[in-house]
């Protein structure tokens, strides 16, 4: 069973053959690196939500294991017109998938349920409401369980419904929406007949694919896991910054086509004629790259910084998003704000003043004694400094001020005096060659303020603070465990709001 080539095989051979071969036979390329914590959360959330969604179609039997005997054992259960079946398993002696969850009714036909930690909503069904992957996943399940003998009656996606809000206990029949989408299966599974011959002839073989893979055409955010060792022969000195790193290149495939098909990987050596070709942010991007040096619009800084009042207040939150809603007012993936760090400056010539921050390690909704805490440290005047302002202002505080409209003022007046740095960078005011085409703090701030870095801290970015509080609020730990984490997590939101002060003492020296 272990040479079957499985529905995640198949999802993966579709984005890119190249990967789903090294991910057959090289297993130890493939997986070399560990998931981020940002892809281990998916992971979790995944299995989280599927758990979840059971309970509505309870009383199922579980199947473990991805092997023959997993397939056995689903048979038999089957056979014994049994009538709900988790993880039921199916393979025609090449292909093997796994159902979610799987219902057998009365007349013996087959009904399939495939969970995602999505969301969606019963407001919004077409076709734009279906992910690709999402319709090419379910159909290959639809595909085998008909190879192997059985009738499909219907084929659901159940996804979280983004307008739910949880009031008291969860509702299940109100937090998940199932859609049956059997017009739009039956109208891929052609392709996936097409595909399989193909992807069976590929994978079966041990002699590794030649030449680039297909992710050469694509931007760097949708490249596969094993893009760099497929390209490592062509893109050699520019692998970790090339022109799939053009902003937002991966929306202007085509243009990104002319450059590959020319042998263009390197930005320094894209010509005049192809830079014309896009549009002025890249452009921008690829002269300050060929010039090996910053572009600095002086005067419009200027205008942005005037725009500031003291005392100024840099601030930053740290929030975690569950897919399930933990607390009432809550809808699925709504953050809950568990921190923030504060630092005040009086007037520009003052000492910069690190304000009392807030951390909440209880397992209650943090938001009452986060929004006091606040309101009692910000004060009613001056500009509220922060890095990519829809995060605080529309995420965190639009939806505060509707579950306690209480705070709904303060909030308004809050939001009314943010000022976003990042603008600065995103407008591209200033850029520089190592910025690589980002306005992200972690990327603006070693360039600008090379002393500080977050390569050292226990919890170096947003990912990490979110599953590091996670942790504390849901795990058994000691009282030291915790403090250390929680420690961790003070000096990694502080440097938040003291990289911002830098970052705005170096441009007014600049200007």
């Amino acid at each position: 069973m272990s040479n079957l080539i499985s529905k995640t095989d198949y999802l993966v051979w579709k984005d890119c053959p190249h990967n789903a071969w090294m991910k057959k036979w090289k297993p130890e390329i493939y997986n070399a690196l560990p998931p981020s914590e940002f892809d281990q959360h998916l992971i979790d959330t995944g299995s989280m939500v599927e758990e979840e969604a059971r309970k509505l179609y309870s009383g199922g039997i579980p199947i473990e294991g991805r092997d023959e005997g997993a397939v056995n054992k689903t048979r038999d259960l089957l056979e014994k017109k049994t009538a709900t079946i988790y993880q039921a398993s199916f393979s025609d002696d090449k292909l093997f998938a796994a159902v979610d969850i799987l219902k057998q009714g009365k007349d013996g036909e087959l009904y399939i349920y495939e969970v995602k930690a999505s969301n969606s909503s019963r407001l919004e069904e077409g076709d734009k409401d279906i992910d690709e992957e999402h319709l090419f996943d379910l159909a290959f399940q639809v595909y085998l369980v008909r190879k192997a003998g059985y009738k499909v009656g219907a084929a659901y996606l159940v996804r979280l419904d983004k307008e739910y809000v949880r009031l008291g206990d969860i509702d299940l029949n109100k937090l998940f929406y199932s859609r049956s989408i059997d017009e739009y299966v039956e109208k891929v599974i052609p392709k996936i007949e097409r595909d399989i011959p193909i992807m069976l002839e590929q994978l079966g073989s041990s002699k590794q694919p030649n030449g680039p893979c297909g992710c050469i055409y694509k931007g760097r955010s949708r490249h596969c896991t094993t893009f760099k060792y497929h390209n490592k022969d062509i893109l050699k000195d520019v692998i970790d910054y090339s022109v799939h790193d053009l902003t937002a290149v991966g929306r202007s495939q085509k243009k990104l086509q002319v450059l590959i098909d020319s042998n263009v990987y390197d930005i320094a050596k894209i010509s005049e004629e192809d830079i014309e070709m896009f549009g002025e942010k890249i452009q921008k991007q690829i002269r300050v790259h060929q010039r090996g040096k910053a572009n600095i619009d002086f005067e419009a800084i200027r205008g942005e910084l005037s725009k500031l009042e003291f005392p100024l207040y840099f601030l930053d939150y740290e929030s975690f998003n569950p897919a399930i809603p933990r607390f009432d007012g809550y809808k699925p993936y709504q953050h809950i704000p568990f921190q923030f760090s504060l630092h005040k400056l009086d007037t520009i010539d003052s000492k910069l003043e690190e304000i009392e921050p807030f951390f909440y390690m209880e397992k209650g909704d943090p938001t009452p004694f986060f929004i006091d805490h606040l309101e009692k440290k910000i004060g009613r005047v001056g500009r509220i400094v922060v890095w990519n302002r829809t995060f605080e202002e529309s995420l965190i505080n639009k939806n505060i001020a509707l579950r306690l409209p209480k705070y709904a003022e303060f909030i308004n007046g809050v939001n009314s005096r943010i000022f976003d740095l990042m603008t600065i960078f995103s407008k591209q005011l200033h850029i520089h060659p190592d910025f690589h085409g980002s306005a992200s703090i972690k990327k603006v701030l070693p360039v600008l303020c090379p002393s500080l870095s977050y390569k050292e801290l226990e919890v170096g970015n947003g990912s990490e603070a979110m599953n590091t509080w996670n942790r504390l609020v849901t795990e058994d730990m000691t009282k030291e465990q915790k403090e250390e984490l929680k420690q961790s997590m003070l000096v990694y939101c502080r440097l938040d709001t003291f990289a911002m002060y830098e970052i705005w003492k170096y441009l007014m020296g600049i200007i």
